[in-house]
């Protein structure tokens, strides 16, 4: 007896995430400035979003890259606030530095799994980003 085949998975609508996304700037915020260069980090985010959404990863696993995308992004606007000159480089140059080497920036109070969490999500945003 063969085994059947699986169902395809319902791709869901991006939509909801997408929503969701429009208020990371506002939480990740300091400054005022950290508003507007987060909405850039945002721009440059939802088209992977959409993309794991195409991959017809399961629902959990698609957030899970979501929150931990939203984790990078906070990062990256410590780091601004850090070194205010990183405020001249667009955040789709930012962005790519930041992952640059296919790992996410060492979050201060993440256990080794979370950090590998975070790594293999900027490992996939790197290699979506570079395909573009």
């Amino acid at each position: 007896m063969s085994p059947s085949p699986k169902k395809p998975r319902r791709i869901a609508s991006p939509q909801p995430l997408l929503v969701l996304m429009e208020r990371w700037p506002e939480s990740w915020a300091g400054v005022a400035d950290d508003k507007r260069f987060g909405a850039g980090l945002v721009t440059e985010l939802q088209p992977f979003v959409i993309h794991l959404q195409t991959l017809g990863l399961a629902p959990r696993t698609v957030r899970q890259h979501l929150d931990n995308l939203w984790v990078i992004g906070g990062e990256i606007i410590r780091q601004l606030n850090d070194e205010p000159a990183l405020r001249k480089v667009k955040p789709r140059r930012l962005l790519l530095d930041t992952v640059a080497d296919g790992g996410a920036p060492m979050v201060t109070g993440a256990s080794e799994d979370e950090q590998m969490s975070f790594d293999a999500t900027a490992l996939r945003l790197l290699r979506f980003l570079i395909s573009r």
